[in-house]
């Protein structure tokens, strides 16, 4: 049964309200506070935990944990590995074409000869391609694919903070700044939902062969 835009939007509605009120606090942090304001303030508020924490935390944006995840989902749906791939593909060819146009300073970079930032020894820092970030990107990416799919839809609010303090990493981790990961999110909803939609309207995405998995038919 083909799903109009509005009823995607409604099915995700725990998802969707949680994600906006993280959106609105975002955005009202960034017009309270430069971006520099922001960054130096998380740069500052670090403990050896919240180090190692983060370190493995961000691990959720990495296309490696997308494809795992794509690979887990063979086993109970095809359909299910189908979208998570594409939407993975979509929102990361727009961060990374944006990526490439922007070619914005990392905080690295950004606040180089301006004054030292801290950053965690031994952790690969980059210098260039902060705006929008990917790894944010794919968290939500990963976030809105679950929540679409999953049952018991009055928690998927849940997914939210995963999503959100991935994305957190990558300004303590000094890889960002706020800007960075609010785009990074938008991108991804935005895409995520829009590709659901144009896969509800296309033939293949609803034939049999979808709905079996490697254990054989759902």
């Amino acid at each position: 049964m083909k799903k109009s835009l509005s009823e995607i939007i409604f099915q995700q509605r725990y998802f969707l309200i949680p994600f906006l009120i993280v959106m609105i606090t975002g955005f009202f942090l960034m017009l309270l506070f430069s971006k520099t304001e922001l960054f130096l303030w998380i740069n500052s508020k670090h403990n050896p935990f919240f180090d190692q924490f983060f370190k493995l935390n961000t691990r959720l944006g990495d296309g490696w944990m997308t494809i795992a995840v794509v690979c887990g989902m063979l086993f109970f749906k095809y359909r299910y590995a189908v979208l998570m791939a594409l939407a993975y593909a979509y929102s990361s060819m727009a961060v990374q074409i944006l990526k490439i146009l922007f070619n914005a300073p990392r905080p690295v970079k950004f606040f180089e000869n301006i004054t030292p930032i801290r950053t965690i020894d031994g952790y690969a820092m980059h210098e260039w391609n902060s705006f929008p970030s990917g790894h944010t990107a794919s968290a939500f990416t990963l976030a809105v694919v679950l929540s679409y799919i999953l049952s018991y839809k009055y928690r998927h609010w849940i997914l939210i903070p995963l999503a959100v303090l991935t994305a957190f990493s990558r300004v303590y981790l000094a890889q960002h700044f706020m800007e960075d990961i609010i785009a990074g999110s938008l991108i991804a909803v935005i895409m995520t939902l829009q590709l659901i939609y144009w896969l509800e309207h296309t033939a293949w995405y609803h034939s049999k062969k979808l709905d079996g998995s490697l254990f054989g038919k759902a």
